[in-house]
């Protein structure tokens, strides 16, 4: 559940960035040419306004896990992709947002259509880890009691609750933990929020299940416990 949760946050948000999830698979093995700085990018072109197009000693693949691409428009350096394989901007004149949303204070650059979209897409995914441990953590209090039984009466538990997810704050939030960990400030939409699907999905589960554990728990005439069905008998306090 951590896995798919982790992913899904990491498509959404490139996908907010303006990368289609299906486009992602085999893109950094795909040649491209180097587009000068000046080039903007335009789908009715046949170049898209790469003017490097075709040149043979500006082609090279993308430099997505490092920083030396980290400012190009990858729609104007993958000129053999269509521009049905991007999706729109979340964050753009039309809905600009907070600053940090737009613009990667490490580059100086946009995050829309850049590789630092795949930096904000990684904190994420580090993020939704950490939510679903929430659920992880909470659902291990007890076998058989809902939480709404048991409460958050475990001081140490809720203190680590509170560590982790300070933790994974500053390391998207503050700049320098930002080049040691290679996160971004990510936009808050992308903090947790994807992945608390999955933390409601582990919750509700394990509620459902305990309530049938419940039920396959009777008392005997001795006031002991007495197992019935096969989830209580594979169940234990």
């Amino acid at each position: 559940m951590q896995a798919a949760a982790g992913f899904f946050t990491y498509f959404y948000i490139l996908n907010d960035y303006g990368l289609r999830p299906i486009s992602t698979f085999n893109l950094a093995l795909v040649p491209g040419y180097i587009p000068e700085p000046t080039d903007v990018y335009d789908p009715n072109k046949l170049n898209y306004g790469n003017s490097n197009y075709m040149d043979e000693k500006f082609q090279t693949p993308l430099n997505w896990n490092g920083v030396k691409h980290f400012g190009i428009d990858y729609r104007l350096f993958y000129t053999s992709i269509t521009p049905d394989a991007w999706a729109k901007c979340r964050w753009n004149d039309e809905n600009p947002g907070l600053p940090f949303y737009r613009t990667s204070w490490y580059s100086g650059v946009q995050v829309c259509y850049t590789t630092e979209a795949l930096r904000y897409a990684q904190g994420g995914y580090l993020v939704s880890i950490v939510c679903v441990q929430w659920a992880d953590l909470m659902i291990c209090k007890t076998r058989c009691l809902s939480i709404a039984q048991q409460g958050m009466v475990n001081r140490q538990a809720n203190i680590a609750l509170f560590f982790e997810t300070a933790l994974v704050a500053l390391m998207c939030y503050i700049p320098w933990l930002n080049i040691i960990f290679t996160t971004r400030q990510n936009a808050f939409p992308h903090f947790a929020v994807p992945s608390f699907s999955f933390y409601c999905v582990i919750m509700a589960y394990d509620e459902l299940r305990k309530i049938y554990v419940r039920r396959g728990i009777k008392k005997n005439k001795r006031n002991r416990a007495k197992y019935t069905g096969w989830i209580a008998r594979n169940t234990y306090y």
